[in-house]
């Protein structure tokens, strides 16, 4: 969605439909500030917030029908985290992987050729399963587990899940 000549005023009535619950307005929106589209200025903030409510504002059909949101709402958690948790992305409890990766994967399904979300959720996967997010252990040599809950984390061991799991896992 690119803005024509009279971007100010799309933006505004964009911005009303949206407070209004349009979910289409409000996934544009979440689109506009990731991209920093439309004279607005690149928020992850108001982006994930936007894509968030793509989702809660939505009635008709699957709401998944658009990958776009899902995978801003995706990549706009994972960044926050980032900056949020001074790029510990493991904090039990706070992790962004597991929903990252979930809604990653929804725009996925709609849209299983797009690069950028290959990508994505490729290095996410890659960065996470090097080792046990419980004890941080390499993974040379020894082959972890994956969550089957989340699919978003990796023990060494039973021992390691339990332990990750009371901590905040869930």
């Amino acid at each position: 969605h690119k803005c024509g000549n009279e971007k100010e005023k799309s933006v505004h009535y964009i911005t009303l439909a949206a407070s209004q619950g349009d979910a289409e307005a409000c996934g544009m929106l979440g689109d506009f500030f990731m991209r920093a589209e439309c004279g607005l200025t690149n928020s992850l903030t108001l982006a994930k917030h936007y894509s968030e409510k793509y989702f809660e504002d939505a009635v008709e059909g699957d709401p998944c029908d658009n990958p776009v949101p899902a995978f801003n709402f995706s990549l706009a958690l994972f960044h926050l985290c980032l900056e949020r948790y001074e790029g510990i992305l493991e904090i039990p409890g706070y992790s962004p992987i597991p929903k990252s990766l979930f809604w990653a994967r929804r725009a996925l399904k709609v849209d299983p050729t797009n690069d950028f979300v290959i990508k994505f959720i490729s290095m996410v996967e890659n960065e996470a399963k090097s080792h046990c997010t419980n004890c941080r252990e390499g993974a040379e040599g020894s082959s972890l587990k994956r969550c089957v809950r989340c699919l978003g984390a990796w023990y060494c061991g039973k021992e390691c899940q339990v332990q990750h799991w009371k901590a905040g896992h869930k």
